[in-house]
């Protein structure tokens, strides 16, 4: 990620993962990172979200380095970023960590240098916002009266804060949409075991196979996906699919554990599903020394989420380069809530029910505005249908 800082993931007895930000040259943790992650991030947030948050702010001292500011120093002196430092580093962030940009950078002209979108831009933003202003508030001086220690940290707040927010980037991010029909029946017809059409060896092409039609048939996260053991699976009189959080779980031998970060569920599963389901188990998957249902062909140990991106990946530049939609594995989560729309639609269920219904089987809070976005093609097409039913009877 850069030539002065790296980041490195241990894993403790216990299972955790800790994620940490290393000087590259002795391998020693940058101590105000690490003191960050274990006081702000360590008890709320899941291994992956630190890991990227510890990535950020490798960047930012990174940044610091490169323009001749010891900032770990400053910040222990209870010395805050200017204006001006903000600024440069958020235009070096949003430039991919180009220090050579001149001029404005936008996003909708990457011709000049590639430029992160505007929600990733932000997210990033914000990581480091919170990073500062936890350090003000560590070493701000306490020997001085307690109402001015108030007041200077209030204001050291509202002065990050304020910078940030000058810099955060408005628009309009790309749409992700489902996949269109023609997208789907493509890709269930190239996935299936031993066509003509199937690019992958025969030993993975079952287990692809089962992957790709899981995702499409129960809309489960990449994440969830590989979380899954053989005990979810459905079998007698138990008829769904588990979701299950088991972060940190000492079984996991991965070094980036994948994440459930939606809430547990049971997926009802159709009869045929499950037996390819079980179908893989008995005669395709490779065995290895846990209960987790995925695994890679080579050793047995369990999947890993670069595995499950290159199965798609694969598929993208053999078959859907001549479409206007990216192939990965998010996009049947999108998928799999169009088409569920769309048949609540058919079925004239009333909206409420439909949104129960998408919070359920998503596992989405109560309170989540997941569903209108996850099913936006299918939304777009019922407000078109619906408009021209309502004009027709304008007009006619």
């Amino acid at each position: 990620m850069s030539e002065t800082y790296v980041v490195r993931t241990s894993v403790f007895s216990s299972g955790e993962r800790f994620p940490v930000l290393l000087f590259r040259d002795t391998l020693q943790p940058v101590p105000l990172p690490t003191r960050y992650v274990i006081d702000m991030r360590r008890e709320t947030k899941q291994s992956g979200t630190i890991e990227r948050d510890v990535r950020v702010l490798g960047w930012l001292y990174e940044w610091a380095k490169h323009v001749g500011m010891d900032l770990e120093s400053s910040l222990r002196r209870g010395e805050q970023m200017s204006f001006r430092e903000m600024v440069g580093f958020c235009r070096y962030l949003r430039a991919c960590r180009n220090h050579n940009v001149i001029g404005s950078i936008s996003y909708k002209d990457k011709s000049r240098v590639n430029v992160l979108s505007p929600k990733t831009s932000n997210i990033y933003i914000d990581v480091v916002q919170d990073f500062l202003i936890w350090a003000a508030k560590e070493f701000i001086p306490r020997n001085e009266d307690p109402s001015r220690v108030r007041e200077a940290i209030r204001h050291a707040k509202e002065s990050i804060e304020q910078t940030f927010r000058g810099q955060k980037i408005g628009g309009r991010n790309a749409e992700v949409r489902g996949l269109t029909d023609d997208q789907f029946n493509l890709l269930r017809e190239v996935i299936k075991p031993n066509t003509a059409e199937n690019p992958f060896k025969k030993s993975t092409q079952f287990r692809n196979y089962v992957i790709v039609e899981l995702m499409l048939a129960a809309g489960i996260r990449r994440g969830e996906l590989l979380k899954l053991k053989l005990s979810d699976l459905p079998i007698g009189a138990k008829k769904t699919l588990s979701v299950v959080r088991s972060p940190d779980d000492k079984e996991d031998s991965r070094k980036n554990e994948p994440q459930v970060k939606t809430l547990e569920r049971e997926i009802p599963l159709s009869r045929s599903l499950t037996q390819d389901l079980w179908q893989y188990v008995d005669k395709h998957r490779k065995n290895g020394r846990h209960k987790y249902l995925f695994t890679s062909y080579r050793d047995g140990s369990p999947l890993c989420s670069g595995g499950v991106n290159w199965i798609f990946s694969v598929l993208f530049k053999k078959f859907f380069l001549e479409f206007d939609t990216k192939l990965h594995p998010h996009i049947m989560r999108y998928t799999f809530n169009d088409r569920l729309v769309r048949i609540a639609h058919e079925k004239k269920w009333d909206y409420n029910r439909v949104v129960a219904l998408q919070k359920y089987l998503n596992g989405w809070s109560e309170n989540s505005k997941m569903p209108e976005r996850y099913a936006r093609r299918e939304i777009e097409a019922i407000s078109m249908e619906l408009m021209t039913e309502y004009q027709d009877d304008l007009y006619r």
